[in-house]
């Protein structure tokens, strides 16, 4: 056995020793079982007096499913038209929403496509995930929208371009001497 081992069963061994002195000397005296039973008793006709009394009325029940039906996911959602993060359940109904990279764009003629996910899409157009459509292509940035099918609300998504590193070229001039 190595020297860690045997530390480890010499602690596990105080453990159980400490274990076993706190069991063996505790106080043998015990409340009486009337008086226990008869506060328990008390207790569990006090909480259903009191659920009896918090029950809701249909009209209560009525509008609490109202609510839950028209809430938005995110207590911070900054209303309809603005832009703001994508709450609720993805379009895979985990919870998250689908994340977007907004790599670039091109203009060919007078279209302009936006490169979202190493896909082009012109305005108007709706991407392969997330069911967002692209409103609007600019230089810095792309603008997504969608309408949430449960409360019909638009959510728009602002998404930045990300500038790749290994995509640049660069060139540096050397002097000869």
């Amino acid at each position: 056995m190595q020297k860690r081992e045997k530390q480890l069963l010499g602690v596990m061994a105080l453990a159980l020793a400490a274990a076993g002195f706190m069991y063996f000397s505790a106080p043998k005296g015990t409340a009486p079982k009337a008086a226990t039973t008869a506060a328990s008793k008390a207790l569990v006709e006090e909480v259903n007096k009191n659920v009896d009394q918090a029950k809701l009325t249909p009209q209560q029940v009525y509008r609490i499913g109202l609510l839950l039906e028209k809430s938005p996911g995110n207590p911070f959602f900054g209303g309809t038209g603005g832009i703001s993060a994508d709450e609720g359940p993805g379009p895979d109904g985990t919870g998250g929403s689908a994340e977007f990279v907004y790599s670039g764009y091109m203009k060919l003629g007078q279209k302009t496509y936006a490169v979202v996910n190493g896909v082009e899409y012109a305005s108007g157009d709706e991407l392969a995930e997330g069911g967002y459509r692209v409103q609007a292509i600019d230089k810095n940035f792309v603008v997504l929208e969608r309408t949430d099918g449960s409360t019909g609300r638009r959510l728009t998504r602002r998404v930045p371009l990300v500038e790749d590193d290994t995509d640049k070229i660069r060139i540096r001039v050397v002097k000869k001497r």
